[in-house]
């Protein structure tokens, strides 16, 4: 089965090298977006429907084959709203949708991010992780990655959300233990799918795959197991 996967906030398609190495007979496509990685020198997407139509032109000729959907942070709301947009296609759906460290998409955004001054938002950025020291370290970095992530943040935080019918879709929901979602929060997802929702938690935080290999083993080993389901 193949598993498209979707970058988090600022993430190109090498967002989870390591993770697909661990996932051993599983095709793991990451698809990049506009605006970083092989698609750099295009302008980066700010709307959420936007991004969804953007992403199913690029994937519908796939469909009619078995496939499930990863994402992380951004990465699990760019394949929820994907699931949407499929689904008002009237074309198969992912046969599994593995979402991690992203709240339901009903639940209201808190302060938006996209908008704060420069030295706010990266302090916000700081406590979420995820990005390395060296990146840090090189202000020419910063300054190239930072408005990427502002605009990645403002599709997120600008979606407003509609009641719609539920999706009939498996999905399961992994989550750090110490990262900012509640479990109200993680249990609203049971809203958009017909079928009970599976909660796994991490011992770790937003990025709790990130510097961790362990944890890197478990997120891959409950990825395998919930294909294989």
């Amino acid at each position: 089965m193949e598993l498209f996967a979707f970058p988090f906030a600022g993430g190109n398609e090498h967002c989870y090298r390591e993770l697909g190495n661990s996932l051993t007979g599983i095709r793991l496509n990451v698809l990049p977006l506009p605006g970083r990685g092989s698609l750099m020198s295009r302008p980066c997407i700010s709307c959420s429907e936007e991004m969804a139509d953007y992403l199913f032109e690029r994937i519908k000729d796939s469909l009619q084959r078995p496939y499930a959907f990863f994402g992380h942070s951004m990465g699990a709301f760019i394949a929820y709203m994907l699931c949407r947009k499929i689904d008002s296609e009237n074309m198969p759906l992912p046969k599994k949708l593995i979402l991690s460290g992203r709240r339901a998409p009903s639940v209201i955004e808190d302060e938006p991010k996209h908008k704060m001054p420069s030295q706010r938002f990266r302090q916000v950025l700081r406590e979420l992780g995820g990005i390395p020291d060296a990146v840090w370290r090189d202000e020419e970095i910063m300054s190239l990655f930072e408005p990427i992530i502002r605009s990645d943040f403002q599709m997120i935080e600008t979606y407003c959300h509609q009641k719609q019918n539920a999706l009939d879709i498996p999905v399961h929901l992994f989550l750090g233990r110490y990262d900012n979602v509640s479990d109200e929060q993680a249990l609203a997802w049971q809203l958009e799918t017909l079928q009970p929702i599976d909660i796994t938690y991490f011992d770790g935080g937003h990025f709790y795959f990130k510097d961790d290999e362990f944890l890197l083993k478990q997120l891959a080993k409950k990825i395998i197991d919930a294909l294989a389901g």
